[in-house]
């Protein structure tokens, strides 16, 4: 069979529906590969960016493979920025791109390229994959492609890369005489899980204000909800949420705490502060939830940590942050050896502890920057987001882009059970959330989606709303439209005191009107602009089966607060705290600050 013929197959054998990316000279043999399977499909995107984070959004939904095509040259460098969303975030894809003729490559010769559109893709995205390969001869693409997919899934889950020249897809292959690959035997030791979990029991046993920190890393693979429900109710522990974990847990769950971190709600940042063991699962402990100073970081507590990676957990050693137990395992695994152990022992008593985080929980409400003056041209983020989460069913699935849409959203957004948040939590560039969006819809077109996204990240993928339209894909679109890059323009009153350059027009950035746009792009379109309204608006936005375009007016003045500004711990952020306020509520002694260091920084912790 036609060597594209077997790559296509392949994939449909291992359950891949559809296949993202967009054509040229070097990728046509396997597009009509693909138009000629009867268990795949193939969706254009309008960049090959979006055709990455596409496949992303694929297989972040579906836990499935997700799979993006493209030519030689620029198709596949324009895929970087989305391979570097799945590799930070740990997400399954496999991008296949075109190359030149085997005869045209260039070799070890010294030039710059031989063949038109040649590019040493394997050297670009080395770093930025689990594999990457160039095939050379036809009849070993069933052993890199083996190779290739069980690496994307194998220990902490990423992309893997195959480069495939043009004359090569077109050669003919036996799959019956190809050599395959064979994975070596699992490394992690079950045994040595055992004796983790007796060190982590007497950790328990000693704690009175443990608290347990649940990470995206628990939905890539993800975990059984059934499972994770299990543990959480069987440890008995206050739960503290990542915004990569953000959905793990539903809001009205008895042991629900909330996001923390640099721009994390206060109470949620008091109970990390103040407890004396952490727990962490799924997540890296990244310095958007720990603040720019290491130790000062739950300086009070125990931190275990259970991570696939051991380079995750190893990483903070002299730094500030002390792992007092690492435990390599795989989220799953862990869980379900962990709610073995928990099955004979009642839920532990954390009454007195609770009772505390839903004190800081009341004195320390969701902030707003200020109470800004009404006007009608414009909403309120957080109240527009109570409206939202009213409007949600539980099984939503939410895409959300980056900046001040993502933190109103994470702090904002009341989580029911079954709803599902995603972003692109730890590359996050502007103009992920929209094609994610559409990968995720070819998957389930059952199942509702929103797009969350400002009016910065949009202009990064604007091509992609003829994509939506095109398909008639049921995603409804909310533009949080403030008329700037609003994170950078409060990061800028911090460190240069306001003194603007390229973040709203007034200083040189442009914007269209995105009304008219969606309209061209042939989406219905529906503004909300005045909060006596917007629930009536959002209703009509989701009254509709299809795509809608919302344009949603925020305030271009509305700030993002609280924040950490660097240098202080997560107990004191902005706006500020009074000091004996601070002390007051603090249950061991608040983090002493260097005026010499604390001086002249600005609004990030990172």
């Amino acid at each position: 069979m036609k060597l594209s013929d077997y790559v296509i197959d392949f994939l449909a054998r291992r359950g891949v529906t559809h296949v993202f990316g967009m054509s040229g000279g070097a990728a046509v043999h396997r597009f009509d590969s693909l138009a000629r399977h009867p268990a795949m499909d193939y969706v254009c995107a309008t960049h090959e960016q979006c055709a990455a984070m596409a496949a992303d959004g694929y297989a972040r939904s579906s836990g499935r493979l997700g799979v993006a095509i493209t030519t030689s040259g620029p198709g596949a460098t324009n895929l970087l920025t989305g391979v570097c969303c799945s590799y930070y975030d740990s997400v399954p894809t496999l991008l296949i791109t075109g190359q030149v003729a085997t005869h045209r490559l260039k070799g070890e010769r010294p030039v710059r390229q031989v063949g038109f559109q040649e590019t040493d893709v394997i050297s670009i995205f080395r770093t930025v994959t689990k594999y990457a390969a160039q095939i050379c001869d036809p009849g070993s693409i069933r052993y890199h492609l083996e190779k290739a997919v069980h690496t994307a899934f194998e220990g902490r889950p990423g992309p893997v890369l195959i480069d495939l020249p043009d004359d090569l897809q077109r050669a003919e292959v036996d799959p019956d005489t190809m050599e395959g690959f064979a994975p070596d035997p699992p490394a992690l030791s079950a045994a040595k899980l055992e004796l983790d979990l007796d060190e982590l029991e007497a950790l328990f046993a000693r704690s009175q204000r443990p608290v347990l920190v649940l990470g995206g890393g628990l939905k890539t693979p993800p975990v059984p909800r059934e499972l994770l429900d299990r543990f959480v109710t069987k440890l008995g522990a206050p739960v503290l949420l990542t915004w990569a974990g953000v959905d793990l847990l539903p809001h009205d769950h008895p042991l629900h705490v909330g996001p923390f971190g640099v721009y994390g709600p206060r109470a949620g940042n008091f109970t990390v502060q103040n407890a004396d063991l952490i727990l962490c699962i799924g997540t890296r402990l990244s310095q958007n939830i720990t603040g720019g100073i290491l130790n000062s970081f739950a300086r009070a507590g125990t931190i275990a940590m259970v991570d696939v990676d051991p380079g995750e957990m190893n990483k903070f050693d002299g730094r500030g942050i002390q792992v007092g137990l690492r435990i390599q395992a795989r989220a799953e695994d862990f869980l379900r050896a962990a709610t073995a152990r928990l099955k004979a022992v009642a839920p532990r008593d954390c009454a007195a502890w609770l009772a505390k985080i839903r004190h800081w929980q009341k004195v320390f409400p969701l902030e707003r920057s200020q109470r800004l003056v009404r006007d009608r041209r414009y909403v309120d983020a957080y109240d527009f987001l109570a409206t939202l989460s009213a409007q949600l069913r539980e099984e939503e699935t939410i895409f959300v882009d980056t900046g001040g849409n993502l933190t109103w959203t994470c702090n904002g957004l009341t989580i029911k059970r079954g709803q599902r948040v995603f972003s692109a939590w730890n590359n996050t560039p502007m103009g992920y959330a929209l094609p994610a969006a559409i990968g995720a819809a070819f998957w389930n077109r059952e199942r509702p989606l929103t797009c969350i996204i400002g009016d910065g990240g949009l202009m990064l993928c604007l091509g992609e709303l003829a994509t939506v339209a095109h398909h008639q894909l049921p995603i409804r679109i909310l533009l949080f439209n403030n008329h700037c890059h609003g994170i950078q323009k409060q990061t800028l009153q911090t460190w240069l005191g306001g003194s603007y350059e390229g973040v709203d027009p007034e200083s040189g950035l442009a914007f269209p009107d995105f009304e008219k746009v969606g309209a061209a792009m042939g989406l219905e379109v529906i503004t909300i602009d005045d909060e006596a309204t917007a629930a009536e608006r959002l209703a009509q936005v989701y009254a509709r089966s299809g795509p809608v375009f919302c344009n949603v007016e925020i305030n271009p003045d509305q700030k993002l607060y609280p924040v950490v500004k660097f240098g202080a711990a997560l107990e004191n952020q902005l706006p500020s705290l009074d000091e004996k306020k601070i002390k007051a509520e603090m249950l061991v002694e608040p983090f002493a600050v260097a005026p010499a260091r604390f001086a002249g920084t600005g609004t990030s912790g990172v």
